[in-house]
């Protein structure tokens, strides 16, 4: 081997791998169309995938901030057109693609995508009709978004000019088509909202393609028309296009000229609603006047028949008698109250303490002096008693057998009353409590004939 060889490691050869791929403008601007395998979305919102063609696979990573902005979800099998760079990814050694972009490849996968948007944003309630506003009835300044040059505007301002010629129109100019599409709208949103006076919006286009139709498929166009302040009429392309937009708005009209017919009624319109409504209103005021009238007889006739001037004699009277009632009842009530009292004072006159008291201190000293003699009566037994156990015990006691001659042996060493010859054994030490004192010896045999030496 030549030993001039360059040998490198496996992270040196990543890296020089890596810079060459870097290097290379070509590789950090790129479109690649394939069919999307292998997909993985961990709760961390990143996308990983794998793009692959009948020859060959290209892994594929999407970070979450990115992943955001997409506005379908990739599914397997989808075919779909990825951008970003191609670099290196060192730990496995594999070059990959670092998408920031996706789009899906065809027509088909296009509407798909725009249903998956719609199913989304509806399973959000984006699309509940609780959620829509009314139209006002009377709009005084009605703002039309729409591209200034397309006839959509033209057709709308020129509905709005005939139907009803008072009402103000302010064209708010937008871009309806292209990629650039969708933010425009959304800020033509916003400026139309913040126009002074503006009661009614009308988001509006000419017919087209279904890609050209692709900005009103916008899920922030759709969102922003949902969070504007004032309502949204959209009129996009012909009757049978319907877009995302058109199911977000507070109505929708199948064309321009249609929304502005919908925002604006015709004042003609007007005038015959105003007059129906007015001879409505008088018919049913007559109606109501005429009951009123009706009430009104039936009532005085019932005041006539229940006349104070024709019923207060005879309630006088009864006024009288129930006042002579009362008095009566007064003065039997009083009378029996006044003969309870003289009798609960007879009572308590019987049960006072103070004809009670010079009994009951009698009865008082009578049982002091009774417990005073039957008190000393018990000391003088329980003395006597006491005495008696006194004598017993102290001719009970070993001290006076020990006085009368006799003694009492112990075990030296426990202190128990050796009462048998056979609790000891030779060598011993015993203990005799005499009168006189005590005395210790030893035991030299035991048993019944064993002798104990003193020391």
């Amino acid at each position: 081997m030549s030993s001039g060889r360059i040998t490198y490691t496996v992270s040196q050869l990543t890296g020089l791998v890596r810079a060459a791929v870097s290097a290379s403008p070509a590789l950090e601007d790129v479109f690649v169309e394939g069919e999307v395998s292998n997909l993985r979305m961990p709760a961390s919102g990143h996308l990983y995938f794998t793009l692959k063609d009948a020859a060959a696979g290209l892994r594929c990573v999407c970070f979450r901030r990115e992943a955001q902005r997409i506005p379908f979800h990739p599914e397997n099998g989808m075919r779909i057109v990825a951008h970003g760079r191609v670099d290196v990814y060192d730990s496995e050694g594999v070059y990959q693609l670092y998408v920031d972009a996706l789009e899906p490849a065809g027509l088909g996968a296009l509407a798909l995508a725009v249903e998956q948007l719609a199913r989304r944003l509806s399973a959000e309630g984006l699309f509940d009709p609780a959620r829509k506003r009314p139209l006002p009835v009377l709009p005084r300044r009605v703002a039309v978004i729409s591209s200034s040059s397309g006839a959509a505007v033209r057709d709308a301002c020129t509905v709005i000019g005939r139907r009803a010629p008072g009402v103000g129109v302010v064209v708010v100019p937008t871009i309806v088509q292209g990629e650039g599409a969708p933010a425009a709208v959304v800020l033509a949103l916003d400026r139309a909202q913040r126009l002074s006076g503006i009661d009614v919006i009308l988001l509006v286009r000419g017919g087209g393609s279904f890609e050209d139709l692709m900005a009103f498929q916008d899920e922030q166009v759709a969102r922003a028309i949902r969070g504007c302040a004032i309502p949204v009429v959209t009129g996009i392309g012909h009757e049978t296009d319907t877009t995302i937009a058109d199911h977000a708005a507070d109505r929708r009209a199948p064309t321009p000229s249609a929304a502005a017919e919908m925002a604006v009624p015709a004042a003609i319109q007007l005038r015959d609603e105003v007059a129906t409504r007015a001879a409505r209103l008088r018919q049913a005021l007559r109606q109501e006047v005429a009951v009123k009238r009706r009430r009104l007889d039936a009532a005085r006739e019932r005041m006539a028949r229940v006349s104070p001037d024709r019923r207060v004699p005879g309630m006088r009277q009864q006024l009288d008698g129930r006042a002579q009632q009362l008095r009566a009842a007064l003065l039997r009530e009083l009378g029996a109250k006044r003969r309870r009292l003289d009798r609960a004072a007879g009572r308590l006159e019987l049960a006072s303490p103070v004809r009670r008291l010079p009994a009951e201190r009698e009865g008082l000293r009578r049982r002091a002096q009774a417990l005073e003699a039957a008190g000393r009566a018990l000391v003088r037994a329980r003395r006597a008693a006491l005495d008696g156990s006194r004598g017993r015990l102290e001719a009970l006691s070993p001290r006076r057998t020990i006085e009368r001659g006799f003694s009492v042996t112990l075990d030296a060493a426990s202190g128990a009353v050796v009462t048998d010859p056979g609790q000891v054994a030779p060598g011993q030490r015993l203990r005799s409590l005499l009168a006189g004192g005590e005395v210790e010896s030893e035991v030299v045999e035991g048993g019944s004939g064993g002798e104990a030496s003193t020391p």
